[in-house]
């Protein structure tokens, strides 16, 4: 969306100093009753904070005990919720500030991600809006001891520009090619995210499984030893990146284990049946294309059944596929390929998982009840997708409302069910033939899949 902008666009990446250990308790305590938690609450947080001491200990000996003065407390489950109610006031002035300019959408501006001490700010017009950044940030510090290690954070240009932060002002962080969020390498061209990500994970699984292979581990032990130390950051990869690697990159994994399975001796027994269940002869290894396409399906259950909260990517997956609602797109067929919705890398990789979980599971990509009617490539009329706004605003809008009591409904049916005008016989009948000459309108075969 920044790329196609003409605006120049930046995201900051701030690396915060001693985060949590800089955490000033009366601006907290402030924080807490400005936000509404109780009386008693907040009695309680000023208690565990209340004169807190510690002592260092060096070879063996134990200094005297000092009383700390700022800081939330190591290994303490409550600290992180703590820390981020800390920095909220900053994170909302940023998002009222009218000077800051976010990225935009056609319906909304994004300015800031946060995650602990990990934040991001997308910035348009950067030459202005860095200046009112710093100068937030400053009163921010003052009133709360929060710092900013303004010469370990950096810049990320998502736009092609001439503009360069030093030359506007030489305390501006620098800019890069490439930037590290909650451990993964961020590139403006989505192309490089495997090779920043995926490539230098492979490098390491393999150089790990090759340290260990000489270990005295059963087959069993080295199985569940890529669960537990393998898969997990793997997994995380899948989750965080929606694009699918390249088909080399499965196969080496897929060798790499193999060969730590096997001890690098000539397999008995093949990786795919090793992946199995164990009711089925399998010792239930991990497939890790598997992995991948479940990571991908989860994606569907966010378009299917949309959290209550704003979510700024269903948004610019919705722009992408305009009249189509993201719901809707499960159950269009393999046409949507030649659809501009298909031209977003993510839902092109969320589409093309779930057709693949489909073919693995024997189901069936297939024109269901479930299916648009409008706007729907499978059904065109004279090469142009059935559209009728006075329909759709009357509540037709997917093949299940043509059909009652597994039949289709008659005309006369139709009009007194959604109340839609009765001289617009031509248009039932535009309709239902355009549909007929792709999907028979039977029930029997329109159910979706399992």
């Amino acid at each position: 969306m920044a790329q196609n902008s003409k605006k120049k666009t930046i995201i900051l990446s701030l690396d915060a100093e001693k985060a949590f250990d800089r955490v000033n308790w009366s601006f907290l305590l402030t924080v807490l009753g400005k936000f509404g938690f109780g009386e008693s609450f907040i009695q309680w947080i000023s208690t565990l904070y209340n004169k807190p001491k510690a002592s260092v200990t060096t070879n063996k000996i134990t200094s005297q005990s000092f009383t700390l003065q700022r800081g939330t407390r190591q290994g303490c489950p409550l600290s992180p919720l703590l820390f981020a109610i800390f920095v909220e006031p900053l994170a909302a002035a940023v998002r009222q500030n009218s000077v800051i300019k976010g990225i935009h959408s056609s319906i909304s501006e994004h300015k800031i991600n946060l995650y602990a001490d990990d934040i991001l700010l997308y910035l348009e017009e950067p030459q202005s809006s860095l200046e009112e950044v710093f100068n937030l940030i400053n009163s921010f510090s003052k009133l709360s001891d929060y710092s900013i290690n303004w010469t370990k954070s950096s810049i990320l240009p998502l736009t092609k520009n001439s503009w360069n932060p030093a030359h506007q002002n030489p305390q501006h962080p620098s800019t890069t090619n490439t930037i590290k969020y909650l451990g993964l390498n961020i590139s403006p061209n989505l192309n490089e995210l495997i090779k920043l990500n995926h490539d230098p994970m492979l490098d390491k699984v393999t150089e790990d499984l090759r340290r260990w292979n000489n270990l005295p581990i059963s087959l069993l032990g080295r199985i569940a030893s890529v669960k537990m130390k393998i898969l997990p950051k793997i997994n995380y990869l899948f989750s965080m990146i929606p694009l699918k690697p390249p088909k080399q990159w499965f196969q080496r994994l897929d060798s790499t284990t193999t060969k730590f399975y096997t001890r690098n001796k000539k397999p008995k027994i093949s990786l795919s049946t090793l992946q199995k269940n164990k009711d089925e002869g399998g010792l239930e290894a991990p497939n890790f294309m598997h992995y991948y396409l479940a990571n991908q399906i989860l994606y569907l259950t966010e378009w299917l059944n949309p959290k209550e909260y704003y979510n700024t990517w269903l948004e610019i997956e919705q722009l992408d596929c305009k009249h189509i609602k993201l719901s809707d797109l499960p159950f269009i067929t393999a046409t949507l390929k030649h659809h501009n919705c298909f031209k977003n890398p993510l839902i092109a990789s969320t589409l093309t998982a779930w057709w693949k979980a489909l073919d693995i599971t024997n189901g069936q990509l297939k024109t269901s009840i479930l299916s648009p009617i409008w706007h729907n490539p499978d059904f065109k009329n004279k090469k142009t997708p059935l559209y009728l706004k006075t329909w759709e605003e009357s509540g037709i809008t997917h093949l299940q409302d043509l059909f009652e009591n597994d039949k289709i409904r008659s005309y006369n049916n139709l009009t007194q069910a959604f109340d839609i005008n009765k001289s617009n016989f031509l248009q039932y009948l535009q309709v239902t033939e355009t549909i007929k000459k792709t999907t028979p309108l039977d029930l029997t075969t329109l159910q979706p899949p399992d």
